[in-house]
């Protein structure tokens, strides 16, 4: 897969795999659902619309072999989501998902609910960013992963000093030497990142403004 090669930095990455929309049609032969979400061992969670399994013909790994010059970090293992090669497949961290251990099935507009009643006037270009992004690692009013750490009680982004040093940690941690690959910054531009900023600077403000007022005694 080149797209895997390309996004970890590797070359003549290998792989057996099968197919996962031929896997979501049998276990969903009428399908009831547009979604599946993808539970991993460490807390991280993926989501991928059916219609994007099928369009970009999406394959499970049911075995990865990298080259021996490189170390592989702890999270790259079976199930593995593979883009085939000639499959034009937006370059996200969506389409990377790996160390799978459940598969589920679900609706999108039920998953994402909560994160749209507070994402603002389209383009929504913050929130397109963060969900598909950010919100696989560092979950978000009850939506997404756990593997990352709560950016809304790390950070407060109605603070220009915290806002800098949201974007500094960002970069340290996820850029292209990243000991454990997770080079989110290929992914996420500079005006993404941005964006990113002010959708979650929103967020924590109308979580603000629905906090109940203390009457004074």
């Amino acid at each position: 897969s080149a797209y895997f090669d390309k996004a970890l930095g590797y070359k003549d990455s290998k792989f057996r795999v099968i197919s996962f929309s031929k896997l979501v049609h049998r276990m969903d032969p009428e399908g009831l659902s547009d979604a599946v979400l993808l539970n991993c061992f460490d807390d991280y969670q993926g989501i991928l619309s059916v219609a994007d399994i099928k369009r970009y013909d999406l394959q499970l790994a049911t075995r990865i072999h990298i080259r021996s010059e490189y170390q592989k970090p702890d999270w790259l293992n079976p199930l593995l989501i593979i883009v085939p090669d000639k499959k034009a497949a937006p370059f996200q961290e969506r389409y990377l998902t790996a160390n799978i251990r459940e598969l589920r099935f679900a609706k999108l507009e039920d998953y994402y609910s909560p994160l749209l009643k507070v994402a603002g006037p389209p383009p929504q270009t913050g929130f397109s960013a963060f969900k598909d992004n950010c919100l696989f690692c560092h979950s978000l009013l009850g939506v997404g992963g756990n593997k990352g750490v709560r950016l809304l009680a790390r950070y407060d982004f109605s603070r220009t000093d915290r806002k800098e040093r949201f974007r500094k940690d960002f970069s340290a941690f996820h850029h292209k030497d990243n000991p454990d690959k997770q080079n989110v910054e290929q992914f996420v531009s500079e005006n993404q990142l941005e964006a990113i900023i002010e959708f979650l600077r929103r967020v924590k403000d109308l979580q603000s403004d629905a906090l109940p007022i203390k009457e004074s005694e």
